[in-house]
């Protein structure tokens, strides 16, 4: 993925949302990637739900941004998630 598959995306999306397109991937999809339900996804991406640590370095790795897993991992409930 590159930035400029993921710019034309952004417009007006928000910035989870525009990932999960930018890889192409469906909310079933994503959320199965990630062990989350899609319409829980939906929420957090429309900004009508939060999220947990744990389920941030999952979703990170989905996306491919092992930079931000790794830094967000040691927060998580199990060092890793």
């Amino acid at each position: 993925m590159n930035a400029s598959r993921v710019a034309p995306v952004l417009d007006g999306a928000s910035p989870l949302r525009a990932l999960r397109v930018a890889h192409g991937l469906s909310l079933g999809e994503a959320g199965k990637r990630a062990a989350l339900d899609p319409a829980h996804l939906s929420r957090v991406e429309r900004g009508l739900a939060g999220v947990s640590v744990d389920a941030l370095v999952r979703l990170a790795r989905v996306y491919g941004l092992a930079d931000l897993a790794k830094l967000l991992a040691p927060y998580a409930r199990d060092g890793r998630s």
